[in-house]
């Protein structure tokens, strides 16, 4: 065998387990960007640092993000805290079925319907705070809305993954 074909017949492996692993993939790539922008939020509530988005009219992530419903309930831990966690926890439970699929192992029985509670109480919390945006402080905050997307796009991923084992 050439030095081409043993290359390609080791990359093979990998472009194989891409395509079929592409819902845990995606879950994975949510999970980082969401964790990202969630921890630059972070970082900008504890400094005091203007965020880098627009301050006018409805798109206005400072009225969002320094308003009674940016922190969660009764403390002074921004919301994006919690983003932070969401999303680790969302990349780790997507790291272990791919390092699974990796190894040529079963995926665990329970992934799947953790994934999708996981993913249906963060949007749960993200229709709170969607509301809380849109209905009581009357403004939108465009990195708000990435985290609210991400979370949605992770439940829908989740609910097809446990779809397509059901069949």
């Amino acid at each position: 065998m050439s030095v081409a074909e043993e290359t390609h017949t080791k990359s093979r492996p990998r472009r194989d387990l891409i395509l079929k692993e592409r819902g845990l993939l995606s879950l994975l790539v949510a999970a980082a960007i969401g964790f990202a922008v969630s921890i630059y939020l972070t970082v900008v509530h504890y400094s005091g640092a203007s965020l880098v988005c627009s301050t006018t009219s409805v798109i206005n992530c400072q009225a969002v993000t320094t308003s009674a419903y940016s922190v969660l309930f009764g403390t002074s831990i921004p919301v994006s805290a919690a983003g932070i966690v969401w999303f680790l926890v969302s990349g780790e439970l997507a790291a272990v079925g791919l390092l699974k699929a990796y190894r040529s192992q079963a995926e665990p029985g329970w992934l799947r319907p953790v994934q999708l509670f996981w993913g249906l109480g963060g949007l749960i919390f993200v229709l709170y705070l969607v509301y809380a945006e849109i209905v009581l402080v009357h403004r939108i905050c465009e990195w708000c809305t990435l985290v609210h997307l991400l979370t949605l796009f992770s439940f829908m991923v989740a609910l097809g993954r446990l779809a397509s084992r059901k069949r």
